[in-house]
């Protein structure tokens, strides 16, 4: 697994991207020979990516960015359950609501439930900074993070996390994601 390109002092997960129609690759169990006897499955099926997210320690900065997630697709019911579970794990975080900037996403789902029965509310709208996802806390308030488009290079989309999880918070979404095209390109 490659390391994130720049240290920093945020969370980092990294997995590689999915299959070219954004669902992870899964593994099938070879058939039963004829005559042959049923033994364990030897693989089991593969779930959705781990997100690749970068958060402030406090994970609540008064200023335009919380942290950063680089979603492997623009399908979001794929990779909206991800993202909630990683902010799920933090401590004091339990994800209520979810807003999106409909332009980002193929797909957009108005509910999802997660792995703990949570039903999850997704909002969206054209109104909210484009490349943001505004997060609804139970115990943090908003958490804002920037979206890092699926398609952005590594070396650019590891410098956009790294500046959306340490920087100062006052920089918008679109400004961390025009200071990154120094380190490659990004594509929307």
């Amino acid at each position: 697994m490659p390391e994130p390109a720049a240290p920093h002092h945020g969370t980092t997960s990294t997995l590689p991207p999915p299959s070219a129609n954004g669902s992870a690759n899964r593994t099938r169990a070879a058939p039963i020979p004829l005559g042959g006897t049923v033994s364990p499955p030897s693989a089991i099926l593969a779930g959705p990516p781990s997100p690749r997210v970068s958060f402030d320690p406090a994970l609540h900065r008064h200023g335009a960015v919380d942290g950063g997630w680089w979603p492997h697709s623009r399908n979001a019911p794929a990779e909206l359950p991800g993202l909630i579970a990683a902010l799920d794990s933090r401590p004091g975080v339990r994800v209520q609501r979810l807003s999106v900037h409909r332009d980002d996403w193929d797909e957009i789902p108005r509910r999802l439930t997660t792995e703990k029965g949570h039903l999850i509310r997704v909002d969206w709208f054209s109104v909210i900074p484009r490349h943001t996802v505004s997060v609804t806390t139970a115990g943090k308030g908003t958490i804002e993070l920037l979206v890092v488009p699926p398609g952005a290079a590594e070396a650019a989309a590891q410098t956009a996390l790294n500046m959306a999880a340490t920087g100062s918070g006052a920089a918008q979404a679109g400004d961390i994601l025009t200071a990154s095209e120094a380190q490659g390109r990004l594509s929307a």
